[in-house]
């Protein structure tokens, strides 16, 4: 039985982590690219820091335990009405040197040439307009990506009860797609547009080339937003995936089109373009994180503190977004760092997060 002597020192060890967090929290807000006032202080342990690399040692050891209260808070959180959407996708964070972990070569096929950096993969849940990624690692060459992405779709399927799973063209494979059947579960994905079609025994044609011998009118118009599609809606055998649906959309008689693929007839066409369109959410998250949460400027060259950055990146997103993204709160507040710090001991989410903190550390 631990004396009160006991349980009041590791309560204080409690409040300093926690006021820590807040600390980092504060400092991700406030840096700025090519500026680390705060970062470099609490995160490159330059000469005089040795308290806080101390602390942030302690704060290391806290990583699961975040972790565990932040699925916590965001599971609170999530309403009970509508779809609940799980997404997964990778970004490049691209880095100089070889000191970075996971650091490697990587083509860009927008400017066709090569960089260097590091893939970051990313799981959120979108629900009601609102984006939770919970989950962001890096993946290097000797990571299989698939096997990460299959374990990602186990996480949303049996901790979130996700109804619905969106993932971009790369990670559209049999063993990812293999992996969402044997749960039962519905996926929309985007297929290459070289993916063959079977027509016959010994007959297979490109998707494109299906596409560009049918005629426009037989594609109907779509609005969502304040946008029009032209979709047309098949059910093809598939090479490599077997008989599935797909969608052809394209935004004009002459656009080349994007192929659409689900294993769901529950939903008409315009509603899986729609949703589809959902994933883009995540594309949203990478963007706040690179040019407002310090993704593409974090210094540190060990994989843990990595972890650890990505894991508060995470939390500081999902509490911070407003109106699809974070950036009219963030220009709000982060010019003056005790701003910063009295967003975040304001903010409820981060509240209801710091909350189940510490009834986690207590345990």
């Amino acid at each position: 039985m631990p004396s009160k002597h006991t349980k009041k020192e590791k309560a204080g060890v409690i409040d300093k982590s926690i006021d820590f967090v807040k600390q980092e929290f504060a400092a991700t807000i406030r840096s700025r690219k090519g500026s680390f006032s705060e970062m470099a202080t609490l995160l490159r342990f330059e000469s005089g820091t040795a308290g806080f690399h101390r602390q942030y040692k302690k704060l290391l050891g806290k990583a699961k335990q975040m972790f565990k209260a932040f699925h916590k808070a965001v599971l609170k959180f999530l309403p009970n009405k509508g779809l609940r959407i799980g997404i997964f996708d990778d970004s490049s964070v691209k880095k100089t040197g070889k000191t970075f972990p996971k650091q490697q070569d990587h083509y860009d096929s927008a400017s066709n040439a090569f960089y260097s950096g590091m893939k970051m993969l990313s799981t959120s849940v979108y629900q009601c307009g609102k984006l939770a990624t919970i989950s962001s690692e890096l993946v290097g060459e000797e990571d299989n990506k698939l096997e990460v992405a299959k374990h990602k779709v186990d996480i949303l399927l049996d901790e979130f009860d996700v109804d619905i799973i969106l993932f971009d063209s790369w990670y559209c494979k049999g063993p990812v797609i293999d992996k969402v059947c044997k749960h039962k579960a519905i996926f929309i994905s985007r297929l290459r547009c070289d993916t063959k079609v079977i027509l016959d025994k010994d007959i297979t044609m490109r998707l494109d080339t299906i596409a560009e011998n049918l005629p426009h009118r037989i594609y109907s118009k779509i609005r969502i937003g304040n946008k029009s599609y032209w979709i047309y809606d098949m059910t093809l055998n598939l090479e490599s995936y077997g008989t599935l649906r797909v969608i052809i959309s394209k935004e004009g008689q002459f656009e080349k089109p994007i192929f659409l693929v689900t294993n769901t007839d529950k939903f008409i066409a315009k509603f899986i373009v729609k949703l589809y369109l959902r994933r883009f959410a995540i594309e949203v998250f990478f963007k706040d994180a690179k040019q407002y949460l310090n993704l593409e400027t974090f210094f540190c060259r060990s994989e843990e503190k990595w972890d650890l950055h990505l894991l508060l990146t995470n939390i500081l997103h999902w509490c911070i977004q407003q109106n699809k993204s974070i950036s009219k709160a963030i220009r709000r507040i982060r010019e003056n760092i005790n701003q910063c710090l009295l967003f975040i001991n304001e903010n409820e989410l981060l509240g209801k997060f710091f909350e189940g903190l510490r009834k986690i550390s207590q345990t």
